[in-house]
């Protein structure tokens, strides 16, 4: 079964070598109201995204910066502790990540498209109107 995070990226990635890929460290903290301390608490998210092509790189890169907006979506996920500032502290890690989606404001904007010069109209034929069965001979159909 798999997993689909989207959230707001805490810090922007961290980059580092993977054999000939490139790896991006996220994390993603999603807020949620929680009834038993009746306030707002936080689930946190990590995942590693690979890339080999320079193309790849390079848009990751430009788009996986602090506050960008990410859907990952995982194969499995693992439950981590690690001593943070105020104390223990547990993160899901997102397992075989993939990026699904992603949006920030770093991101060069697309040029808006000029409108397509529509083709000149051709006249509409009529169409053939369709017949009752009854008004056809046996030997006017195709399967005789």
């Amino acid at each position: 079964m798999s997993t689909t995070v989207t959230g707001k990226l805490n810090q922007a990635a961290s980059q580092f070598q993977a054999g000939d890929s490139t790896g991006f460290g996220i994390r993603i903290g999603v807020q949620y109201y929680d009834r038993e301390i009746k306030d707002k608490a936080w689930t946190n998210y990590e995942a590693a995204i690979f890339a080999k092509a320079p193309g790849q790189i390079a848009f990751l890169q430009q788009s996986l910066v602090e506050g960008a907006v990410v859907e990952i979506t995982a194969t499995s996920e693992k439950v981590k502790s690690f001593d943070g500032q105020n104390g223990q502290r547990l993160s899901i890690e997102l397992l075989d990540a993939k990026l699904g989606f992603v949006h920030s404001s770093a991101q060069p904007q697309q040029q808006p498209q000029q409108p397509r010069q529509s083709a000149p109209q051709r006249p509409q034929q009529p169409r053939p109107q369709a017949q009752p069965m009854d008004d056809f001979e046996d030997s006017d159909l195709p399967f005789n």
